[in-house]
């Protein structure tokens, strides 16, 4: 195919384009919450989240997913040292998707229990060519203390599969910075996707956080990276790796860097996931994350 004469192609390039400068005029998403495949690849994968990610990684890829899921997932923590004293703690989260092509435009909600705040999430998309999706998500933080203040915002994000081998998605998060004082600053993130042949699938997501104060970045600057790969065994086994620098650690509620690893099985209606994350900065740290996910 000559994807230079590709009508559709050349729509959703201008399309692209066009949008991408449109975020980056009006103001990563930053992953309030890691699933287990998110863990394992160092928290990227936003040109391509698996299922219910979608809701946290990138919006405009739920026209893509088609399908309805339901997921549940646990995580559990512990190592480093805060105020002298070890620490350990546990994570929850459920969401639903509807990703089907039947409906209007497709959506999705999430319920996030972490140590510091409950996060609710909400998300709707729309595809508007046959290769190229828009999204828009909303998020309510309900920090764990008893101010009773609540916060919330917003994110907007765009998909292309601009190849059989190569797809990308640009994510704006935290739009108004209303929860800045919480550590949830406005982040620009750009994922992309390389797949190999069926074999494996490579993943680098650099991500920008213009007011992140550099007290709290790791090395002292705005940008940052997720990178990850993974490999496909027998078509429904799937072995994962990756690394962060600078990026969100969900469960510590601040930037780090570290690695993951983490396997996954994708059966006809249910997949099973476990990712291991281990932080080496600012805090050292690991945890365990498990998740099922049906889907129908």
């Amino acid at each position: 195919m000559n994807l230079a004469h590709d009508p559709i192609l050349n729509k959703m390039t201008i399309f692209s384009v066009g949008w991408f400068f449109f975020l980056f005029s009006s103001v990563g998403l930053a992953s309030d919450f890691h699933s287990p495949r998110t863990d394992a690849l160092g928290g990227a994968g936003h040109a391509s989240p698996l299922l219910n990610d979608a809701i946290y990684s990138n919006p405009s890829f739920t026209p893509f997913v088609r399908t309805h899921s339901l997921s549940f997932n646990y995580l559990s923590f512990a190592g480093g040292v805060i105020n002298t004293s070890d620490y350990y703690g546990h994570n929850i989260n459920a969401s639903v998707v509807d990703g089907t092509a039947e409906t209007l435009f497709q959506a999705g909600v999430g319920y996030t229990r972490r140590d510091d705040a409950s996060i609710i999430h909400v998300t709707a998309a729309k595809g508007l060519i046959e290769r190229m999706g828009i999204g828009l998500g909303g998020k309510f933080i309900f920090p764990n203390n008893t101010s009773g203040n609540h916060s919330s915002d917003a994110s907007l994000s765009t998909t292309g599969i601009v190849a059989s081998w190569f797809q990308t998605a640009v994510i704006v998060d935290n739009l108004f910075e209303s929860a800045a004082s919480l550590g949830f600053y406005r982040e620009y993130t750009l994922g992309t996707k390389i797949n190999l042949q069926g074999i494996a699938s490579l993943f680098i997501d650099p991500h920008w956080i213009p007011s992140l104060p550099l007290s709290q970045s790791t090395h002292q600057a705005t940008w940052g990276f997720e990178a990850g790969a993974e490999f496909t065994f027998m078509s429904d086994f799937f072995l994962r790796i990756g690394t962060f620098q600078n990026s969100t650690v969900p469960f510590q509620a601040q930037k780090g860097d570290g690695f993951g690893a983490g396997i996954g099985w994708l059966g006809p209606k249910l997949s099973f996931d476990y990712g291991y994350s281990r932080v080496n900065l600012p805090i050292a740290s690991y945890s365990h994350n498990f998740g099922a996910t049906l889907f129908f």
